[in-house]
């Protein structure tokens, strides 16, 4: 396989401090008695991060041929890289072009039912930044960036613009930051990220600038952030669940289902391209569903022993790791132990997103993929190669299966103390604090 360019490098360097930050802002909102993390929510959203960044490196090549393809064949100029303005305006380009592909991820049904899931979890912290889905980074957003192509901005460029627009916004997704006077006006804040992950009406639909503030207020969709407006994250229709691939699917199966259900041929269609929240009137007559009330919003939360949750946030800080390995070595990887990696990496967050369910029988799943996880590292590391590809020294076999074991041991005590008995499943929504999605 082919380099995957500077972008991939970037990354590389980058993620591993994205996670380091999010563990470390955990701790201290724990030792300081905040709310704005959550540990089964954390895990969540660091699940949505692997699962999303392990596929991107699968589909990043073809995106950026696609994007090569239409610059070599139609571009209307040839910008030098060399020259730094070049850079520059790509860079405010492609924020304009996001501004868009954000907000018609707000506005279509479809483009929402992916975009929902950076919206799904109702805290807001440096976690949620790392929620990304995996359908709108590999489907659709790049085709906002094609009139970039058209214009003559070289690849390089697209890449480095795209991903240095989606780390900035990593830091101005938390609550310690307050109002930065002047710079709210005209850049991406916290305070004006807090307005855009809100189900308020006042907030809803508001903020969709990266790193500018100056779309919002051209294409009057600019909020400020208001004290007497407190902000309630999340959506206006729950998912309710933990479990990173269900995450991505649940408002696009709603969807699906809602369409199958519409007699009319016009709304199984039109249902696609309209504003999320709207149903066919028989459908909605047949299966009606409550109007949001921003007066019950509330916390998700389910009763996952402590125990088990620390296993799975352990479990999950070792995945980075794997995904960083990953990147660094994406570029000469055959596709097919590429995509083996990915899948094992994505594999893992579901498994742990089951442990995390109040669901018995789900738990129950869960804890036997979870030891067929472990096993399978087991397996790989005793064949001497990661995935076939890379040597390990010896070291690293034994400390695999050494971990690997001492997982396994460790969840399967977990099981036996804790008793994943009973048919019933455990779901509480905090009456502490707003938090219910849209």
């Amino acid at each position: 396989m082919n380099s995957i360019g500077p972008n991939a490098l970037i990354a590389a360097i980058v993620l591993p401090f994205f996670y380091a930050a999010v563990y470390l802002d955990y701790a201290i909102s724990r030792a300081q008695g905040r709310s704005d993390y959550e540990l089964n929510d954390t895990v969540t959203s660091l699940g949505v991060s692997i699962m999303m960044s392990a596929f991107g490196i699968v589909t990043i090549v073809l995106r950026i041929a696609i994007y090569t393809l239409v610059y070599t064949q139609v571009a209307l100029g040839d910008w030098s890289m060399a020259n730094p303005w070049t850079w520059v305006i790509g860079l405010l380009l492609y924020d304009f072009t996001y501004y868009w592909q954000h907000r018609m991820g707000h506005e279509w049904n479809l483009l929402w039912s992916s975009h929902v899931v950076h919206h799904s979890s109702d805290r807001f912290n440096l976690a949620t930044a790392l929620r990304v889905p995996s359908a709108s980074m590999h489907l659709w957003t790049w085709v906002f960036a094609l009139p970039l192509a058209f214009v003559g901005i070289p690849p390089a460029v697209y890449a480095v613009a795209s991903l240095l627009n989606l780390l900035y916004q990593f830091w101005i997704h938390t609550e310690r930051i307050g109002s930065l006077g002047w710079f709210d006006r005209w850049f991406g804040s916290p305070s004006n990220h807090r307005v855009h992950h809100g189900v308020n009406d006042r907030y809803l639909d508001k903020n969709y600038g990266g790193i500018l503030m100056i779309w919002d207020r051209w294409f009057g969709t600019f909020e400020d952030e208001r004290s007497d407006d407190p902000v309630r994250y999340g959506t206006r229709a729950p998912v309710s669940s933990w479990n990173p691939l269900w995450i991505n699917f649940d408002t696009f199966c709603a969807l699906c289902k809602d369409a199958w259900h519409a007699h009319s041929w016009r709304d199984k269609l039109s249902i696609w391209w309209r504003a999320p929240g709207w149903r066919p009137a028989d459908v909605a007559a047949i299966d009606p569903k409550p109007s949001f009330d921003l007066r019950q919003h509330r916390h998700f939360q389910t009763s996952t022993p402590a125990a088990l949750g620390y296993y799975a946030l352990l479990q999950t800080a070792l995945l980075p790791a794997q995904l960083v390995h990953l990147i660094a070595i994406a570029g000469w990887l055959p596709f097919w132990p590429e995509l083996a990696y990915a899948a094992y990496l994505g594999s893992a967050t579901v498994t742990l997103g089951l442990l995390l369910g109040s669901n018995p029988r789900w738990r129950r799943v869960g804890l036997l993929l979870e030891l067929s996880r472990l096993m399978l590292s087991v397996a790989i590391a005793l064949g001497g190669t990661w995935f076939g590809q890379l040597l390990m020294p010896g070291w690293a076999v034994w400390g695999i299966m050494m971990l690997a074991v001492a997982s396994g041991v460790a969840v399967v005590l977990l099981a036996a103390r804790l008793g994943f008995d009973g048919d019933q499943a455990d779901v509480r929504h905090s009456s502490v604090a707003p938090a219910e999605p849209r």
